[in-house]
Order: C-alpha cells, then structure tokens, then sequence
C-alpha cells in the first residue's frame, strides 16, 4: 500500500527515519579496473594537450556492455557544495558529455561513409581515385585537411591519407538515398536508448528535410562535417563494423538483484547495417592504414584497426580557427 511520509530538509531537525523496504540492486557492466586507467589516461591527457575537456568510451562490441565511461571534467560528490558558483553559469557545470554532449565529429565519421559503399558494391579496396586536391558538388569546393592533391589513391590510401575529397566523391558513388538509409541504420540522428538518463540525440537531415538539407550536405557529412552525434551514439555506430556488421545496443546494467533472485539484462542487436563480409573487410582496410602511417595507436602484440579525426567547431559565424575536437575509435 503506498504510503506518504514527510521529513525536514535539515538532518538535524529528523527525529526519526522511516523504515522503507529494500529496492533491488543493480550489478554494472563497469569494470572498476578499466574504469580507473581511463581516468587517469584521460585526466593526463587533458593536462598535456590542455584541452577544455575530454570523453572515453569502452565498450564490448559483441554484447553493448559499457565497460567504461569518463568523462571530464566531473563533479566530484564528496566536495559537491565548490560546485555553488558553476551551478550559476549552467554552461560550467560538469556532465556526463559521452551521453549528453553532440558534436561534429569529423574524420572518424569517414568508416560509415566508406562502409556504406563498400556494403552497396560501390567501391572495393582496390577502387582507384585520382585526387586532385578540390571536388565541386552542391555548390561547394571541397578541400583535403592540408589542401594538398594526393593523386592516385585506392580506397585504403584514402582512409590513411583521411582525404576529405575522396570520401566526398565515396559519397556520390552512393547517392544520398542509400547514404542516409545507411546513416539511420547505424543510429545516426537517433537515441541509443543506453539505460542512462539525460541522452541527448541531434536530428540528421536529409533529402526529405526541404529548407533543411541540401545537395552539398551530402559530401559535407560523409566527412563528419554539418553533422552532430554524441559519443555513445558514435560509438555504438562503429561497434557494428567490430561485430559482423551487427549493432548491439549499449547498457551499464549488467543484472538486477531483488529478492535473492538475479535477472540478466539479455544483449539486444539494435539493427544489421552492413553485411558481416562488408565488416571483415573494411577492419582489415583500417588496420592497414594505421600500420602503413605507424599510427601511435599501434600496441605491441595486437593487431589494431582505427581512425583517427580532427573536427573543426562550428561557431556562429562558421567554424573556430583556434579549436579542434580531436578523437579515435579503435578496435
């Protein structure tokens, strides 16, 4: 039977605390070891780079089980009354930015673009682009990172290379109906659904979006640009190309005790996006690339695919020319 009962708000003035039933426990998917390396390797790297703040994500792509989360800078519960003054400019106060910040997320975005061709038959590895350093669509010029041409460039070259002009032109040989078909079955524009509260998702327009989107949108996005994700939803999106193509949708919980019973929480594939033969080769196509450059995500021992991205931040007026959101998601 509910019941109401009314306490004071000071501790002191409680003369007696009511008696309420134990709820049910919850068992994480936090690995407390993993958990503490990535706070420190997060809190370190923060400090070299001097950065505004910074997201880690570990997570198991074959069951969506999260097996850390950082993000910096936090609020620390033991000290919460330093946090008075922030809490007056709402823009300082510190939040859970893998789960409720959006971002353009630029080149590491490149893997869906180039998966959904690869998927599509649109391109194999072997397919030669001849990169010029400059693609005209939509009314737009597109440029390279450096401005430079590369030349001839099969599609590895052009991940490696991470060519801005190539993946634009990857992106035409798609279409903007199948890109965007492809984009939504990976999550884009969309909540994962993470059993944790205050997820944010940022729409992604598309041809159906009149006023909204635009034919130089196409190659824009395939880049990561004019485009906004959080880093669980980029995550999550990545995870399928580690997983045969599948996508698991990602949970904290790992099981819930109540009443001396233990429930499971069961793994549950969100959507297939690309074919498992699509998968297998574009990871062997990104752990090439990283050997071929001597990437510093290379680790001894183990065989590594990835990609690296350097985002512009959009402004009012544009894009900052002093900031970049620099991120890698790696497998």
């Amino acid at each position: 039977i509910p019941q109401t009962k009314r306490m004071p708000k000071d501790p002191y003035k409680i003369k007696e605390v009511p008696q309420i039933p134990a709820g049910g426990s919850v068992i994480l998917t936090i690995d407390r070891e993993i958990q503490a390396m990535v706070e420190y390797q997060l809190q370190d790297a923060i400090k070299k780079n001097e950065a505004e703040s910074g997201t880690i994500l570990v997570m198991n792509p074959r069951n969506g089980e999260i097996l850390a989360m950082a993000s910096q800078p936090r609020i620390n519960p033991n000290i919460y009354w330093k946090y008075e003054k922030e809490l007056e400019e709402k823009s300082k106060i510190p939040y859970n930015r893998a789960i409720s910040q959006s971002y353009e997320p630029g080149s590491v975005f490149k893997p869906l673009t180039m998966a959904a061709a690869l998927d599509l038959g649109a391109v194999t590895p072997d397919t030669i682009f001849n990169d010029p350093g400059i693609f005209r669509y939509g009314g737009v010029l597109i440029y390279n990172w450096d401005r430079r041409a590369y030349g001839q460039q099969n599609m590895i070259g052009c991940l490696q290379h991470s060519l801005n002009v190539c993946l634009s032109w990857v992106a035409t040989q798609v279409g903007a109906e199948n890109f965007y078909r492809y984009l939504q079955s990976f999550g884009i524009g969309r909540r994962t659904n993470i059993d944790l509260g205050y997820e944010l998702a940022y729409p992604l327009y598309t041809p159906a979006d009149e006023g909204r989107w635009y034919p130089a949108d196409l190659v824009t996005n395939s880049f990561g640009q004019g485009l906004s994700v959080t880093p669980i939803q980029l995550a999550t999106a990545i995870s399928a190309i580690a997983n045969d193509g599948k996508m698991m949708k990602p949970h904290v919980v790992k099981a819930i005790l109540d009443n001396g019973q233990q429930t499971e929480v069961n793994p549950q594939v969100e959507s297939i996006p690309i074919k498992p033969e699509t998968a297998h080769t574009l990871s062997e196509m990104l752990a090439t690339s990283l050997e071929q450059e001597a990437s510093t995500a290379l680790v001894p021992g183990y065989r590594m695919a990835g990609k690296t991205g350097t985002a512009q931040v959009p402004t009012e007026s544009g894009y900052s020319p002093n900031e970049t959101n620099a991120s890698f998601v790696g497998w």
